[in-house]
């Protein structure tokens, strides 16, 4: 179901949340009334009251959670852009180094990089990854620290190297790590239990009122519909593409080297 509703676009998520929320709050003191009759004025100004003050709570929960789910994509994006400038980093150090294997390393960078973009990022968004990016990263890696420096400068650009490598495997692991990253389940729990709340609330409210219970509803919908959009990283229209591995390639395919 959170699949198919990442696979929706921004709009027709917004529109699905917006008319399904606003109509059952509009629904609310309308089904009350025919099943249990009128409140008393006394008691639905107790309702509305009520709901003044969860419709704050909800607000500031909706607006922290948003802040922590962008800050969750930003983080994303960071460490995908690290990722892309050690690729960077260490095929620049092996077009410096100067022996005769860097050139074949290069290419396993390159269809490292290239299986990165076209095989393991689709996966991401499932929540998982590919067997044969691994292996190409495991290879190039294994090759460079395989190298044996013959002089004081390719001992120098190994050094380098190394820590490249280092770093660039850490940021492969943060990435892969941020398929999984997103809201903690407690954050949705509460937003969930203040909209009962508020439904509940509502049902108790004069049915003369239902429409602008359905504009507060639909406006609760959009602020869901914002969080929703930025919690996931690697779903939706709104997510981390491999834009920055895409053009470290075209920075390595030009290089000389």
């Amino acid at each position: 179901m959170i699949v198919f509703l990442y696979s929706l676009s921004d709009i027709s998520v917004a529109a699905l949340f917006g008319v399904v929320v606003a109509v059952v709050f509009a629904a609310a003191p309308l089904l009350r009334s025919r099943l249990f009759g009128p409140v008393s004025a006394a008691n639905a100004e107790i309702a509305r009251t009520s709901m003044t003050a969860i419709t704050g709570f909800t607000g500031a929960v909706l607006a922290f959670s948003l802040v922590q789910a962008q800050g969750n994509l930003r983080s994303v994006e960071k460490t995908v852009a690290a990722e892309a400038m050690q690729l960077g980093q260490v095929d620049r150090l092996l077009v410096g180094y100067g022996d005769v294997t860097a050139g074949s390393i290069r290419e396993a960078i390159r269809a490292y990089a290239e299986s990165v973009v076209a095989d393991e990022w689709p996966e991401l968004s499932r929540h998982g990854t590919s067997g044969r990016t691994a292996e190409l990263f495991r290879e190039f890696t294994q090759r460079i620290l395989a190298l044996r420096p013959a002089s004081a400068r390719e001992t120098v650009i190994y050094s380098d190297l190394v820590r490249s490598v280092d770093q660039l495997a850490e940021n492969r692991h943060d990435r892969l790590t941020a398929t999984d990253l997103g809201l903690p389940p407690i954050y949705w729990e509460v937003i969930v239990s203040l909209m009962v709340l508020l439904v509940a609330f509502s049902a108790f409210v004069e049915p003369q009122r239902a429409i602008a219970l359905g504009g507060l509803g639909a406006g609760l919908a959009l602020l869901i519909t914002l969080v929703f959009i930025f919690d996931q990283p690697f779903l939706g229209d709104v997510s981390v593409t491999p834009a920055a591995l895409v053009n470290v390639l075209q920075v390595i395919g030009g290089r000389v080297g």
